[in-house]
């Protein structure tokens, strides 16, 4: 008479090799949760809360620009502006328009120097004079130089902007402030979404190691079912 699987397999000699399959699967598992922590790269972008602090809070001019400054919302006080031209390929927030921001060199109260961007149109046009006072915008990384036409730019360079003026306006801030508010259309930043790449090696290794976890316990329960068969036995 054919034995329940649930007798032979509770015998101790089948309840050990239980033991040693669910500690092969455990391993196996663990090592399918490694590759997969290694398929899977996410690229963070750091989410700023929408208090503004004070740019010479934030950073100091001459200082280095850190990929945790970008997008933060900060404030400043602007004395006197220059114009410097406008800038194409700029996109406007939540909307499908691309245009030109307006730009200047702007001084600030402590006499530091600031390139600002201050208007946002889909056409080239003549720029608007700069603001003066409090400024609140997002604080972004200057791009590289890159050749002009006239006043219109094809990049936004703190570089090419002191230039541009053709004086030495040291201090300046490493950044560039796209205003919130401002003369013209007000500029609107897209706050950048965290990435996740995946690495497709190490995604089937993962899988690979998930299979074998499975095996490891259907071999345990194929080698029960051979000898509550006595297949086992004929062998």
């Amino acid at each position: 008479m054919t034995q329940s699987f649930a007798k032979v397999a509770l015998t101790p000699k089948w309840l050990g090799a239980l033991a040693l399959a669910l500690l092969a699967a455990a391993l196996f598992a663990a090592l399918g949760q490694w590759q997969l922590g290694r398929a899977l790269t996410t690229t963070a972008k750091p989410v700023h809360s929408a208090k503004a602090v004070p740019l010479n809070q934030l950073t100091q001019p001459n200082d280095y620009f850190k990929d945790s400054f970008t997008n933060r919302i900060v404030t400043a006080n602007i004395t006197s502006a220059k114009t410097i031209g406008i800038v194409n390929g700029r996109r406007q927030a939540n909307t499908k328009d691309t245009g030109y921001w307006s730009f200047a060199l702007a001084t600030l109260q402590d006499g530091s120097h600031l390139v600002i961007a201050y208007d946002f149109e889909t056409t080239p046009k003549t720029p608007l004079n700069p603001p003066t006072g409090p400024i609140t915008g997002r604080y972004l990384p200057s791009e590289d130089p890159n050749q002009a036409n006239g006043n219109q730019y094809t990049a936004l360079s703190v570089e090419q902007a002191i230039n541009a003026i053709g004086i030495d306006p040291a201090p300046t801030y490493a950044g560039v402030v796209a205003l919130a508010e401002g003369p013209g259309t007000n500029i609107a930043i897209a706050q950048e979404k965290s990435q996740t790449e995946v690495n497709a090696l190490n995604a089937f290794y993962a899988v690979e190691w998930t299979v074998f976890a499975g095996f490891a316990i259907f071999l345990w329960w194929r080698m029960v079912q051979d000898e509550r068969l006595g297949l086992r036995a004929e062998r």
